[in-house]
């Protein structure tokens, strides 16, 4: 799952917690992936362009190598604590290497932990390597490395770097946090909106069970997998790249890996483009409800275009209809099935409750381009008798079921990187519901949603390395970073975009006007021709650069 490909997850930070299955416990923590365009007149600062080469006599960048704010566990330089192995093919034009690195960064000298890293060599004049993260938090680089190149590089990429992607820890092809079953998956979900004590009863004790499987099976490594602890890794890889600088894109959720980045290391940046931006360190509960005004926000875009068409599967009056079902839903499940198109045909049988509804409907507000499956979704399920097999494709797809029917660890990865990023703890498996209930008055779709289980994390072991909040101008010494908004992305509010401009200082705003979540990714040649031309000289984008969707 990743953020440019409109999988990342409504704010994770609401409720945050391992589980077994994705009901409320889980799904809510994994929520959390050609236009015109136009450019305001530069202000009077000067334009300081990212460094292509770094000068042998100062750090990567132009600034000091241990410049940053002081890191009070990892060590100053991780890249000597790691070793990368030899580069082996692994499908079509790819490469695949394992990056050493230590388990625990406050113990170099202890248990090491293995990292899978993928590349696609540079075609052409080699700049050096292009570091991707997709977002999640877990993702896999790999899976998105290998997609992102299939579906079409903006125009550049490939010939000037190496392309390089890994799976941070805990995911994927790495060591990997992975406490919940396929068969557990299938399982049809809780009411993610508790109304009574016996839905209340159901979240504890799913809850209880799942936080005692995840300590079992993966034990250490919850706490383990911060982003901080990310951040390092991503220097180690920098260095064994043979990278004096980094040159790094990050999505959503890979953008809080950029900035924490750019707080410890800014001078070994030689370039950076942070897409879709998620500000580390905020506060969750007020993070959460940003995040629920985003979805609710970008569900009325799509509810009142459908009102404005005759085949609007929703009626005269979409909103309350769609709030009738999820009364519907919770009196009574619908049938729903499908079959997966695989050598061997994969029958999924299951059924379409609220939870269902909320996630499918979620996984289709990333981009414009999937409205037709909401639309196709809401009108089997309206239908009489109704059928609930859009509504459950989407659903699974969205929670990581893979096209060969298996599942990938998404979800549980998901929970324990932003607990370790988080120090707040529910009390109660389905946290404060004053806020389910506050929130639902202003937004009657999500409120609800997003107000169950704040601030989250309940069960899970202590944070040791929590990201801490970042005041305007507390990033400083490195080279330009170029920051990319869409102005109703309901993932990653643009707003946070716009703190991220003030937090990281000669920072450049590109704004895409729309309701995609992240621009960089052959959407718009007024984003793609400007940022590569950064990426791959150091030409910074005009000031006030806007793209029309």
């Amino acid at each position: 799952m990743t953020g440019v490909e409109g999988n990342d997850l409504p704010r994770w930070r609401f409720v945050l917690r391992l589980s077994r299955r994705p009901t409320v416990v889980a799904v809510l923590a994994f929520v959390l992936l050609l236009a015109a365009c136009s450019s305001a007149e530069p202000d009077a600062r000067v334009v300081r362009k990212a460094v292509p080469t770094s000068s042998p006599d100062r750090g990567p960048g132009g600034g000091s190598a241990t410049s940053g704010s002081e890191d009070p566990i990892g060590p100053a330089d991780p890249a000597v604590h790691a070793t990368l192995s030899a580069w082996e093919p692994c499908r079509a034009d790819f490469e695949c290497a394992t990056l050493t690195v230590p388990r625990d960064w406050a113990e170099v000298a202890g248990e090491t932990l293995e990292l899978a890293v993928i590349r696609q060599v540079a075609t052409g004049e080699r700049v050096g390597s292009l570091v991707f993260n997709p977002g999640g938090p877990g993702g896999s680089g790999i899976d998105f490395l290998r997609s992102f190149s299939s579906a079409g590089l903006p125009d550049g990429l490939d010939e000037r770097f190496d392309l390089v992607a890994w799976d941070p820890r805990g995911t994927g092809r790495s060591e990997r946090v992975d406490c919940t079953t396929d068969e557990e998956l299938l399982e049809p979900d809780l009411d993610p909106t508790p109304d009574d004590q016996a839905d209340i009863d159901a979240i504890r004790a799913e809850a209880e069970a799942g936080a005692e499987v995840c300590d079992r099976e993966v034990g250490d490594l919850l706490g383990l997998v911060g982003t901080r602890a990310t951040v390092r890794d991503l220097d180690a890889l920098r260095g064994a790249l043979g990278d004096e600088g980094l040159s790094y894109v990050g999505y959503s959720y890979g953008t809080t890996i950029g900035m924490e980045y750019l707080r410890l290391y800014p001078g070994r940046v030689r370039a950076m483009v942070l897409d879709g931006v998620s500000v580390p360190g905020v506060d969750p509960i007020e993070d959460t409800l940003t995040q629920a005004r985003g979805f609710e926000r970008t569900l009325g875009v799509y509810l009142d275009g459908c009102a404005e068409r005759p085949d609007c599967p929703l009626g005269a009056a979409p909103k309350q209809t769609l709030l009738d079902l999820v009364d519907r839903l919770e009196a009574e499940r619908i049938p729903a099935s499908y079959a997966l198109d695989t050598p061997d045909p994969v029958d999924r049988e299951g059924t379409v409750g609220p939870g269902e509804l909320y996630i499918a409907v979620v996984s289709t507000l990333y981009s414009t381009a999937d409205w037709p499956q909401l639309d196709r979704g809401l009108s089997e399920a309206l239908a009489d008798p109704p059928m609930g097999r859009t509504l459950l494709a989407l659903r699974d797809s969205y929670l990581g079921r893979e096209p060969d029917g298996t599942w990938n660890d998404d979800i549980d990865a998901r929970s324990a990187i932003r607990c370790a990023d988080q120090e707040a703890r529910s009390e109660q498996p389905e946290g404060d519901l004053s806020y389910a209930e506050e929130w639902a008055v202003e937004l009657p779709f999500w409120g609800a949603w997003f107000g169950t289980g704040n601030p989250g994390c309940w069960g899970t072991p202590e944070a040791v390395d929590p990201l801490r909040p970042l005041e305007p101008g507390a990033i400083a010494g490195a080279p330009p970073v170029v920051l990319i908004g869409s102005t109703r992305d309901p993932a990653t509010p643009y707003e946070q975009s716009e703190d991220a401009q003030r937090i990281i200082e000669g920072s450049v705003l590109v704004t895409y006007v729309g309701e995609e979540h992240t621009a960089y990714r052959s959407l718009s040649d007024c984003i793609d021709e400007p940022v590569t031309a950064y990426l791959v000289d150091g030409t910074v984008p005009p000031a006030g650069l806007r793209c029309e969707a």
